[in-house]
């Protein structure tokens, strides 16, 4: 009887060191398992940043390049800068359609507009626009301006004038102006 005690506790004994090694691989393997899902979460999360700020900026892109807003800016700056004494007063009402109303008092001025007497010619040599965005719904734009301007057909020095625009989405694919600020007129030496 004291054999069959001995084997029973033998094989007691060898099944519960089989069952602490199964154990112990066990957490070891389930520690490991860990360290393994926390670095594949982190590069996860990683990845997921990066794509985000891929996308935005495939968006900013994309956004900047839109030849709308370019077309405003630029159709702003050919009618408020391109005119003779014939379209003098009525380019502002082209003008009204690309900025806010703000904008479009501060450029219009108070009490009525009279056209020149004299006859005057202001004409766009050259424009530049460099555009950029942080929140993809606001653009700023540093618009660089050429003009010549004649009196009774004696053309000026060409001055440059440097302005800051700001445009923010209306509608869908509508810009408009809602900042529009001199930073400076320049004139070459």
């Amino acid at each position: 009887m004291q054999k069959k005690i001995t084997g029973v506790l033998i094989t007691s004994l060898v099944l519960n060191l089989i069952l602490i090694i199964a154990i112990t691989g066990a957490t070891i393997n389930n520690k490991t398992n860990n360290a393994q899902i926390k670095t594949l979460t982190s590069q996860n999360e990683s990845l997921d940043q990066k794509t985000n700020q891929y996308e935005a900026n495939n968006k900013t892109d994309t956004l900047l390049k839109t030849q709308q807003i370019k077309s405003n800016i630029s159709n702003f700056v050919n009618a408020e800068f391109n005119y003779t004494n014939e379209n003098y007063n009525s380019r502002f009402e082209v003008i009204r359609k690309y900025v806010t109303d703000d904008v479009y008092n501060a450029l219009k001025g108070t009490g009525d507009i009279s056209t020149p007497t004299t006859k005057v010619q202001n004409e766009v040599t050259n424009l530049n626009v460099y555009l950029a965005t942080n929140d993809n719904e606001t653009i700023k734009a540093l618009v660089n301006i050429a003009t010549i301007y004649s009196v009774q057909g004696v053309k000026g020095t060409v001055i440059n004038r440097i302005y800051e625009l700001e445009l923010k989405a209306q509608d869908k694919d509508q810009w408009i102006i809602t900042k529009y600020t001199l930073m400076g007129n320049f004139t070459p030496y």
